[in-house]
């Protein structure tokens, strides 16, 4: 590949970076073609590179070259965003964040900032590309402050050196006018305008302002109607003294700004930067930069009108309800769930494109819309936000924090009459088809073909779910799914998996109401009911088949729960060596040092533990070096992805190896034909578990 020499250029001198002087400097010379400001920018916000755009652009704001670092740019606030930003994208996900950045000096600097994904620079560097959208700047127009303003003057009021004829023009004029006839000078000008205003205001000050926009009429100034030493109540908006200086019909004008001309003042307007903002503020959400409630409302009602007009493609609205966003929250701090929030918006965005509509209208709910062919490529775009989720990782301190959601779609297609279909009623088939998801446990996309029949409020409503708490101990009940060893070809032990029954269980699944339990708090008390039974049946029997529970974080940091395995297993430890407790990597990841402490205190008891669903992460392997695992239970769905790919089935290869290496045995899950079970076979795994080895059935001892 060939560059041109003219983008090249003056780039060696521009960037100050000498690494960028070679041929592997090509991602540099690249910056020079980019229609906005832009800059490659390592993690911790230093500027590697920068282009000729982003140069003059800190040239006209009076900065002499570009900074070193982003925070020496921007202000403390902007910074603090772009930082965020720069997070999401080192994670691995595109971001943007659409709001006002400012300069360290207050001033504008762009309106939007966007952030590709990690590249490679020489020297091994690793960075992202970040474009300032810098826009049409706003123009600043001087609001001045003043001590004392006198009460609002009533009717108009002319002041002016002209004959007769200005004031029979103006007389009946609504607002107070200020003529000048050309000859006056600025101070002259000011002293006019003061006995207009009223009050003792700095007659310099006013000079000095009419000074800075000579020769650019028309031109506006405002200036508050209430100045004093007390502060404004919190929320209310500033009333202004506008002074909107026009120049007179075919008056002569040269360059210094004279001639002609008036000044038309309006009492108590609203500050326009206020009102810009309020408005923006209407329609956005103040966190995520996304369109809120309203907005998205206002949008799909855009949108149901286009396809009323050409009805060429269907239309998909999409419900998003967080998983498990209270546990980022409760853990992380409110601070960390506001970081989760902006990395699900921005892979929101970055799935949808730039022809969907993203919003978030809730805490942990967002909503999105996009143009689709049909409802299979509506359930696609669903599954790659909820795959864009799967990806996001949030690590603060030893925690390593991850997200999930449930999304609901009302698919709209291109013939459907939509006559009696509204926003409302599409929003609220989406988060009702969302709800269904939640019943079955989340992490599921659910969908609903809109028909014009379907009425806001139809039938068959779904009900709240019933609390975990309600359930008596006969509609629980436990099955028992055997566990194979792989080499030895024989039934290596079961895992005992909690089931519903009765009446009520055809209501929700049972991993639903497990994630209900968690959310209550309730889970501590179901575990130990579990494990209960768990061991008796395991005091029953004389074989040394192992029985495998999993337990949730919250068990593992109960000492009632912690108490009760001790009584039961600390003069038994022929019972507790057929004992395996799982933990969920998500568990793991999110309160790594519970998790830690409670396999050291059963491991002591002689209880074996495993890592449950465990997905592939680094990591995880590297935290598990000082500690005693015995088994790695793989995610279900390594076992189908590897199925049919050899490349990674080489890499799910070399992470056994790497279990084995720490001594730690490998499990699969959810293998259904016998072609899994060899190639897991031949990739050294040691045991599995699924349909084809035998499904979950009743267990005897309830």
């Amino acid at each position: 590949m060939q560059v041109s020499q003219r983008f090249i250029g003056d780039r060696r001198e521009d960037s100050g970076h000498p690494e960028f002087d070679t041929p592997a400097g090509f991602h540099a010379s690249l910056l020079e073609v980019l229609p906005h400001a832009a800059a490659y920018v390592a993690q911790d916000g230093r500027i590697l590179a920068h282009n000729g755009r982003l140069k003059s652009a800190c040239t006209a704001q009076e900065i002499e070259g570009v900074p070193a670092h982003l925070k020496d740019l921007l202000s403390a606030e902007s910074w603090k965003r772009c930082e965020t930003v720069l997070s999401a994208a080192f994670s691995g996900v595109p971001a943007r964040a659409s709001t006002r950045m400012s300069l360290t000096s207050g001033a504008f600097f762009c309106r939007s900032v966007t952030c590709t994904s990690v590249l490679t620079l020489s020297r091994g560097q690793q960075a992202v590309l970040v474009q300032f959208d810098r826009g049409e700047a706003p123009r600043e127009r001087p609001v001045q402050t003043l001590k004392e303003m006198p009460a609002a003057l009533t009717g108009a009021r002319i002041v002016s050196g002209n004959p007769a004829p200005d004031r029979v023009l103006l007389e009946h004029f609504p607002d107070d006018v200020v003529l000048f006839d050309g000859t006056e000078s600025l101070e002259k000008k000011a002293a006019m305008l003061r006995d207009v205003i009223g009050g003792d205001h700095e007659a310099d000050f006013l000079t000095d302002t009419l000074r800075e926009v000579s020769g650019a009429a028309p031109q506006t100034l405002y200036i508050p109607e209430s100045v004093g030493f007390e502060p404004a109540a919190p929320g209310a908006d500033r009333k202004m003294c506008e002074i909107r200086l026009v120049p007179l019909p075919g008056a002569s004008e040269d360059r210094s700004g004279s001639g002609r001309s008036m000044a038309i003042i309006r009492r108590n307007v609203d500050c326009p930067h206020e009102a810009a903002e309020n408005r923006r503020l209407a329609y956005q959400d103040p966190l995520t930069g996304l369109e809120n409630r309203r907005a998205f409302t206002k949008a799909l009602k855009r949108e149901l009108a286009r396809l009323v007009a050409d009805p060429a493609m269907g239309l998909a609205v999409f419900y998003i309800d967080l998983d498990e966003f209270k546990k980022v929250n409760d853990l992380g701090g409110h601070d960390v769930g506001d970081d989760m929030l902006l990395r699900v918006a921005a892979c929101l965005t970055q799935s949808l494109g730039e022809f969907g509509t993203a919003a978030r209208i809730g805490g942990d709910e967002f909503a999105g819309m996009l143009p689709v062919a049909d409802k299979e490529a509506a359930l696609k775009i669903a599954e790659e936000i909820l795959a864009g989720f799967d990806g996001i990782r949030l690590e603060v301190q030893e925690r390593i924090f991850t997200i999930g959601g449930s999304i609901g779609v009302a698919y709209v297609d291109c013939g459907t009459p939509l006559a009696d279909v509204d926003a409302s009623v599409l929003l609220g088939l989406a988060d009702r088809a969302c709800l269904r998801g939640k019943r079955f446990g989340g992490q599921s996309v659910q969908l609903h073909n809109v028909l014009s029949t379907d009425d806001p409020v139809r039938g068959a409503e779904l009900t709240a779910l019933p609390e975990p708490e309600s359930f008596r101990a006969s509609e629980l009940a436990l099955h028992a799914m055997p566990i194979m060893h792989l080499k030895k070809d024989r039934v290596l032990g079961a895992e005992v998996l909690l089931r519903l029954r009765g009446e009520r269980a055809g209501e929700l699944s049972s991993r639903a109401w497990i994630h209900a339990a968690e959310r209550s708090g309730f889970i501590a008390q179901v575990d130990a009911w579990m494990l209960d039974k768990v061991l008796n049946e395991a005091d029953r029997h004389p074989s040394r088949m192992t029985l495998t529970m999993n337990i949730s974080a919250d068990s593992a940091r109960d000492p009632n729960f912690r108490e009760a395995l001790h009584q039961r297993l600390s003069s038994n430890p022929l019972l507790a060596s057929k004992l395996c407790l799982e933990i969920s990597e998500r568990d793991f990841l999110r309160e790594p040092s519970t998790v830690e402490a409670f396999f050291r205190f059963v491991t002591e008891l002689g209880c074996q533990t495993a890592i449950d669903d465990f997905a592939g992460h680094w990591p995880v392997l590297s935290r598990l070096t000082g500690l005693r695992i015995v088994w790695l239970k793989l995610e279900s769905g390594l076992t189908r992805q590897v199925a049919g790919s050899p490349a990674k089935a080489a890499i799910l290869g070399g992470l056994v190896r790497a279990a084995h290496d720490l001594g730690i045995k490998v499990a699969a899950k959810r293998v259904e034909t016998a072609e899994e079970a060899e190639l897991l076979r031949g990739l050294d795994i040691e045991a599995a578990q699924g349909s084809y080895f035998g499904k979950a059935e009743p267990w005897s001892d309830v």
